[in-house]
């Protein structure tokens, strides 16, 4: 093995080096064909360093070359303050493909594709695409088309085409355009996807944008997530706000701040929270259990609908078994098999905000097979084989076809009817 130095500010012409290549403060690597250079050992760079054309090499390193003293004052007495760092730079006219590590301490650019094991840069890299296990950068990561990585730790921005990421680390902002990113993504700033993305687990704390049709498996946005169209995700937890434009499937959604959807919400399993929800569409779901406020044209709950807060639904809601508890307030029709109203509150699930424990219960129309009206507690008509109402409760009308109890104190402003056919729920 030979190895080859190329002295400051010089231009080198080759085509292959069989053993370690050193790269002069402002030296030129020039390739003396169309392949490009063969580095069969490591590159060091001791400066900044150009490359006209490919370089293939098996790993690049970088070498401190900035040394400065400077005189400086602190409280008055003037001392020497010695300055020793890196500052290199790798500019590639062409294709870099590293088959092991590329470690430049300040900055790469290359005008075509990056290839590389790992890649560490303190500064900014830029490159037509990237393909890497991992790479950390300190600053900057511009990748115009593919970039491809297994882990990827960004201090500052990353600007992307298409990915093919499996862990994705930003501290400031991301910018892709759609593709796949498997793993965890965790941006501390703004995050954005211009086309439809699949994901593992999308943490935002700042600012967030989904492209419609993006799919994975959890969604956490503690500060504002929009999501441009159809979103589909495992699991979501809104901690801050997030906005759908459009459909929302789900298996399992947590509120606790504000989620918006201005097409239906879809949920295989549960929905859950003390926030605020506003659905344009229907909301259908297994399992519903609520403290706080939900809008929706439509609740259909196979299981159970647990509802602590304000309900407000323009066709109604529906489920086995409802439960309104107390100092509720729901607006639109209730269906079930049973329907209780005014049950105490399940205080180890969260507050009511202003509807709380002592305020009176207030609902509109229940259709159901057993319907019962708790102390404090209010009812539009009731349809329903049996009726209950407890002390202190009143309804509207009441219909039944088997059973009425009405206790001391309760009360109904119409004369009660029993029929022998109950009129059918609205849905």
């Amino acid at each position: 093995m030979t190895d080859l130095r190329i002295p400051r500010g010089q231009t080198a012409t080759l085509d292959r080096v069989d053993g370690h290549l050193r790269i002069g403060n402002h030296a030129t690597v020039q390739s003396s064909n169309v392949k490009g250079v063969v580095v069969t050992g490591r590159v060091y760079l001791e400066g900044k360093a150009y490359v006209n054309g490919n370089l293939e090499c098996d790993s690049v390193e970088s070498e401190s070359f900035l040394s400065e003293h400077r005189e400086i004052n602190v409280g008055g007495q003037r001392a020497r303050l010695d300055l020793i760092g890196r500052y290199t730079h790798l500019e590639v006219n062409g294709n870099l493909t590293v088959h092991k590590q590329l470690s430049v301490s300040h900055s790469v650019e290359v005008k075509g594709a990056i290839t590389a094991s790992d890649i560490d840069v303190g500064g900014k890299i830029e490159a037509d695409a990237v393909k890497c296990s991992r790479i950390r950068v300190g600053g900057r990561t511009e990748v115009k088309g593919m970039f491809e990585a297994e882990s990827v730790d960004v201090g500052g921005k990353v600007e992307a085409g298409p990915v093919k990421i499996g862990d994705l680390n930003v501290g400031g902002e991301a910018e892709v355009d759609g593709g796949s990113i498997t793993g965890n993504i965790r941006v501390g700033g703004r995050f954005i996807s211009k086309s439809k993305l699949e994901f593992g687990e999308l943490l935002v704390y700042g600012k967030g944008a989904l492209a419609g049709g993006s799919k994975g498996r959890k969604v956490s946005a503690f500060g504002k997530l929009e999501a441009d169209g159809d979103l589909i995700s495992d699991v979501i937890e809104a901690g801050g706000i997030i906005e759908i434009k459009g459909d929302c499937h789900a298996q399992h959604v947590e509120i606790g701040g504000k989620l918006e959807v201005s097409g239906s919400l879809y949920v295989s399993e549960r929905i859950e929270g003390v926030g605020s929800a506003e659905v344009e569409g229907n909301v259908e779901t297994a399992h519903l259990k609520v403290s706080g406020k939900l809008e929706a044209d439509r609740i259909t709950a196979k299981e159970d609908a647990d509802v602590s807060g304000k309900i407000e639904v323009d066709h109604g809601l529906k489920a086995a078994q409802v439960t309104v508890r107390s100092g509720s307030r729901c607006e639109g029709v209730l269906i079930g098999e049973r329907v209780e109203v005014g049950k105490s509150a399940d205080l180890s699930y969260g507050g009511w905000g202003k509807w709380g424990v002592g305020a009176m219960t207030r609902v509109d129309d229940i259709y159901a097979k057993e319907a019962i009206i708790g102390a404090m507690s209010t009812a539009g008509r009731i349809f329903a084989n049996k009726i209950t109402l407890e002390q202190s409760s009143s309804a509207w009308q009441v219909t039944y076809t088997d059973e009425l109890k009405i206790a001391q104190g309760a009360g109904v402003s119409e004369q009660p009817r029993k029929v022998e056919n109950l009129p059918k729920s609205p849905f």
